[in-house]
């Protein structure tokens, strides 16, 4: 455990720092070190850990690794009796999907593929039909129930009401549509591009999917959409350019979905510290210790994504128990969870919302670290920033104290750019806060944009920069910091999107 000598000399264990006492925080952050990180971090993210796929061996050492270091430090174990929190997983490898129009059959990963995702044992023999776009006005004279039907991703520039590929999939379903097969222009840069996450197994939280609910969706390429229209005797030029099929004729489809399923077990690990006086009020600060594992003897280290939150995290832990340690107790209770299964889908950070150990009414805040420790090619000039997503999505007294923390501390030029409502990349959907803001929780996610080694074996300790790393971490300590201790319980003054 980290030592620190106090300027101040403290003669209860229950003294408090008030809101406006700025120079205990200032004193304890400097106790969070680069050297520290680094030292961390080139363990976790070392072959050693297999790329720490979640379920997998890897894993396990590095949820070992943080429960020793916790109690290392003399953390508590949390409410729950335990330092982690286990949650029981089920995965399907990914080959096992057939499909064939006419007779013709397509292959999984070259014709077609879908995002990794637990689907149900079933057998789907049913018609294709063409709806275009997938908008409200493609169905007006079509019934689609109980067949599957042809999507186009692509809109076209003219459209009136701006349509996501989300809205039309579930507009597709609510017209009772049995499968759909989704066409976009990117199929072949998206496919070569993450032929290794789609040919992974899937993997979810186990819980048994509602077959009766059950709409496979399928993303298919130009050759599976020329054939299609060829049999339906649709005109594939001008389909695409229109999105419109005026004359077709129904082709037969089958759908054969024949995956074998495994039980796995992932686990978030707990670092608890019980506050002073709002103890029943809780700060959560979140990290994905897990990664995407091992190909053969290819490892995906994920040193960025996310070593560099996780040990971040740990850093602001000791921190924040070298105060308590030495009298500086918070006044809200704060839980640091590093959490598995990120990658997989949100599932460690899913599993907690749904089956919280503090109640959701009383957390207030959730500070989440996801790649810290790199540069984009926007800020190559500049180390010293880091991309806030969410911080004024609930909470606009949030947003202010995040701004006030890091004006009067560390001076990092905070970058707004994918907190936009509009960008692409909907960063605020991707990662673990979402869990938490999806049920009212205000939230800030700390990030410094993806990069040429994103979800590749490159993904190394030694292309981490730590002395940015080190002010980041410092940033979201003393805003975790001013959470914890301030008079009152942050606002929530706007809905849920």
């Amino acid at each position: 455990m980290k030592k620190i000598f106090l300027i101040v000399t403290v003669a209860c264990s229950s003294v408090t720092v008030a809101q406006n006492d700025n120079s205990i925080a200032l004193e304890i952050a400097e106790t969070i070190k680069a050297e520290d990180m680094s030292k961390h971090l080139h363990i976790l993210a070392s072959d050693e850990y297999e790329g720490r796929e979640t379920g997998k061996h890897g894993q396990k050492m590095a949820k070992n690794y943080l429960i020793s270091y916790f109690k290392e430090l003399n953390f508590s174990e949390s409410p729950n009796g335990s330092f982690e929190q286990k949650f029981p997983l089920l995965e399907q490898q990914s080959n096992g999907i057939t499909f064939s129009i006419n007779g013709t059959e397509y292959n999984m990963n070259k014709d077609f593929y879908v995002r990794p995702t637990i689907w149900p044992n079933i057998k789907i023999n049913t018609a294709v039909l063409f709806v275009g776009y997938g908008t409200e006005s493609d169905y007006t004279s079509l019934n689609v129930e109980n067949n599957a039907v042809v999507i186009l991703a692509d809109n076209p520039e003219n459209m009136d009401k701006e349509w996501t590929l989300s809205d039309k999939i579930e507009l597709a379903k609510s017209k009772g549509a049995k499968a759909i097969l989704v066409h976009t222009s990117k199929f072949e840069g998206t496919l070569e591009k993450y032929e290794h996450y789609f040919s992974k197994p899937s993997t979810d939280l186990a819980e048994s999917p509602d077959n009766k609910q059950f709409v496979p969706v399928l993303n298919i390429g130009n050759t599976v959409l020329k054939s299609v229209c060829k049999s339906n005797g649709v005109k594939y030029k001008k389909y695409i350019k229109k999105g419109k099929a005026s004359k077709q004729k129904p082709t037969s489809f089958e759908l054969l979905i024949n995956k074998e399923t495994s039980e796995l077990l992932g686990e978030n690990v707990l670092a608890y510290l019980p506050g002073s006086e709002f103890p029943d009020e809780l700060v959560i600060i979140t990290a994905h210790y897990d990664h995407i594992g091992k190909e053969g003897e290819l490892v995906f280290n994920g040193a960025d994504d996310d070593g560099s939150g996780t040990v971040a995290l740990m850093e602001i832990a000791q921190a924040f128990k070298t105060a308590y340690d030495n009298g500086y107790k918070p006044r809200r209770s704060i839980l640091f969870m590093p959490v598995s299964g990120e990658e997989k889908g949100l599932l460690g950070s899913k599993y907690y919302a749904n089956n919280p150990i503090f109640p959701l009414e009383t957390t207030i805040a959730n500070l989440n670290i996801d790649m810290i420790g790199r540069l984009d090619k926007k800020h190559e000039d500049n180390p010293d920033y880091v991309y806030l997503i969410g911080s004024d999505k609930l909470s606009s007294e949030l947003h202010s104290i995040s701004e006030e923390v890091n004006k009067t501390t560390t001076q990092l030029e905070l970058d707004y750019t994918f907190n936009d409502e509009n960008d692409p990349n909907r960063f605020y959907y991707r990662s673990d806060h979402y869990n938490f803001a999806k049920n009212g929780i205000p939230v800030i996610f700390y990030f410094c944009g993806v990069h040429e080694d994103y979800h590749k074996a490159t993904d190394t300790v030694d292309k981490i920069d730590f002395d940015k790393m080190e002010k980041i971490t410092k940033l979201v300590f003393y805003t975790a910091w001013e959470l914890a201790n301030r008079e009152e319980r942050i606002v929530v003054d706007k809905e849920v999107k």
